[in-house]
This record gives C-alpha cells, structure tokens and sequence, in this order.
C-alpha cells in the first residue's frame, strides 16, 4: 500500500527533482550552461511556458488548426530524465541548450540568425525558399540536411541525422510518427496561429528557450515591440486612410479580417478597407467586383506583385484599371522588394521577426509625413506604365 501511495504522489508531482546520480551529458546539447529561466510572453497566447520541479514544459496550444495541446519538456543538460506525470506522457523531452536544430519553416530562420546560431542550424526544410543571404549560404552547406523539399518532410534523412530537435513547419506532418518513434523530439511550430504581429514575432522566446539564449531573445523581442508601439502610436494620432489590400487570384480577392496580422499591421498604421469592419483573426474572400466597390476608390493599393508597371495590373484584368490607385495620383505598391533567388520572399521570413520593420514601410506609405524620406525594406513601388 505504501509503494502504491509513493507512486501515485509521483505522478500528481510531476516533473520531479533530479535524482543525485551523476550522469553523463546526453547527446545533442551543450553542457556547462546555467539553468535557464522560464520565458514569459507579452502578447503570445498559443505558446506558455510553466515551471515544474526539475524541468520546464513550453505547451502549444495550436498546434496546428484542430490539433489539440502539445506539451515539451526542457531539461537541463546533464541533468537526467525526469519522471514525467501523466498529463505529460509521451511528450518529448528535449536536454537544452540543444547543439543543433532542423528548420521546417522559414519563419524560423530569422530567429536563428539573430540569436547568432547559424552554426547551430543543421537542418532546412527546403534551403530554395530561404531568401536571405547569410541563412541561404548556411542551409546550402554540406554540414546542413534539406529535409523536407516541397514542405513534406522526409522521414529517413531526419532519422539519419538525429538532430536533437525538430521544428516543425506548423501542420502535423505525416512523418512525425516515425520522428517520435525514433526518439527525435518534435517541437510544435505555430506561430502563425497567434493574433497579432507582435504575438508572432515573440516566437524568438521559444527559440532562446531551446538554444540557452534566453536573455538575447528577450532583449531583441523587446527592441522590436518598443520601436513597433512607438510608431503605431504616432500613426494612431492622426486620421485614417483608406487603402485597397492584396489582389485578385484565380477568381478570387481574399480581405484579411480586423484582427488578422495583416489587419492588426494594417490598422497599426493609421490604415483602413473594408475587411476593418469584419471581427476575427482570418481572412474572407471577395468578389472582384465587390471589392472594386468596397476599396475601389482608395488611392493607395498594397498588392502582392509580381508587376513591373501598371500595365501588367490592367494584363491581369482589366476591370482593375478602374481602381483609383492605378489612375493618376494613385499609388500601387507590391511587398516583394527583397526576393530571394529561389522566390522566397523576406516579408514572409524576416518580417515576421521585425514587424516594426514592416509597419514603418506601411507608414512611410500611408502617412509619408510621419517617416519623412524613409526607403522601404519590404514594398516596391510600381510604376506608371
């Protein structure tokens, strides 16, 4: 009866203290750094971190959409496994800070590039998507393994590898099943499920979690959230304008809703269009001719691209020629100014880790006045042709 009692407090415990039994270093982390702390998020709400005795558990609360909870385990290198409660079975248990990590999304890159972790970058889902320089020169090396060409991840070259943690690119991946099997810890990715520019860029939190650069990244996240709030509040001072977002594709217009990225970027930068008025953290497709209605008279239009002149605007349909944008004293604006050679776009890579990057090239466009001669980093006027 005592046993049974002793065990049952074990796993309402959860992670417990280390047992004293020295150990080696496992395989895959860097031994000799201090504990880390626990990160905390600002405006992060699908990841949290907790401290339990002995170890921390980061939980994702999206892992993908539909997918429920996912909890991982960070333990100390060197220190042993701890026993784990029931709650937590089955989660991976990843020895930080980890010696290397495989990438499946590009939006992690810019984290490890800025956290100074290049050589710790063993693994790139598809280095021909990686658009900047020093990233794309690391992924191409032989030391590193692309693993997931096409954004499917390939079991075997993973397996092969034992990295000793995978990121994945924010779906549940039909080869993770094999990864847990071969005891390759998978960490959940998605922090394109979170509501708001800045939720999405304080992802560096989990990548210092992992990478003993805990500090660093809280001290860069927090550079970019000031310099963010500062310049949205100076927009917010002054009146609104309206702009025409995205373009036409395949038949349809997707709008992004008010509480999008998108739309929070776009309301953060004294902008407004008619998806402003819709709640909710998506996107909605439109007609053409109901945008053409709702935005048609904005005299600024942030497109994607790719268009060289306003002549290969009105070649995608000429009904766009009637957007006051396009006509004189309109401006058309595409967010593909920094391409890579493999067509992978810096707004979707390093703009999610510097939104204030972003939000000071939106109002640079929208209110020229509050960032007087600013050169864009992300958007390319297009010219009259």
């Amino acid at each position: 009866m005592a046993v049974l009692v002793v065990s049952a407090l074990a796993l309402v415990v959860g992670c417990a203290a280390p047992s004293p039994v020295a150990a080696p270093p496992p395989p895959g982390c860097l031994p000799g750094a201090a504990p880390a702390p626990l990160p905390e998020f600002r405006f992060a709400r699908n990841v949290s971190a907790r401290q339990e005795a002995g170890c921390r558990v980061l939980t994702v609360t999206r892992p993908f959409p539909g997918g429920a909870p996912r909890s991982v385990v960070l333990v100390d290198c060197g220190a042993p496994d701890p026993p784990l409660p029931a709650g937590l079975a089955g989660a991976p248990l990843v020895h930080t800070p980890v010696s290397g990590l495989f990438a499946a999304s590009t939006t992690q890159l810019p984290a490890v590039e800025a956290l100074g972790l290049l050589d710790r970058l063993t693994g790139v889902g598809d280095p021909a998507l990686v658009s900047d320089p020093a990233v794309r020169a690391r992924a191409e090396s032989p030391s590193v393994t692309a693993f997931a060409p096409g954004g499917v991840i390939a079991a075997e070259p993973v397996i092969a590898a034992a990295p000793p943690v995978l990121l994945s690119g924010g779906t549940d991946d039909p080869a993770f099943a094999a990864l847990r099997a071969a005891r390759i810890p998978v960490v959940d990715w998605a922090d394109y499920l979170e509501q708001g520019p800045l939720a999405q860029a304080e992802w560096i939190k989990v990548m210092g979690a992992l990478t003993g650069r805990d500090a660093e990244a809280t001290r860069q996240f927090d550079a970019v959230a000031a310099r963010y709030t500062a310049l949205a509040g100076r927009a917010k001072a002054v009146p609104a304008v309206p702009v025409a977002i995205g373009q036409p594709y395949q038949g349809t217009w997707t709008i992004p809703s008010r509480d999008s990225t998108t739309g929070g970027l776009l309301r953060d930068a004294g902008a407004t269009w008619s998806g402003a008025v819709r709640p909710g953290s998506g996107s909605a497709p439109a007609s053409l001719e109901a945008v053409l209605a709702d935005d048609g008279a904005a005299r600024i239009w942030l497109a994607d691209g790719p268009w060289r002149s306003t002549a290969d605007v009105a070649a995608t349909d000429p009904r766009l020629r009637t957007m006051a944008a396009v006509g004189p004293g309109g401006q058309v604006w595409t967010r593909d100014k920094m391409l890579g050679p493999g067509g992978g776009n810096q707004y979707y890579e390093r703009g999610v880790a510097h939104p204030d990057e972003i939000l000071a090239d939106l109002v640079s466009i929208v209110h020229p006045q509050l960032e007087p001669g600013r050169d864009t980093v992300y958007f390319r006027p297009v010219p009259a042709g």
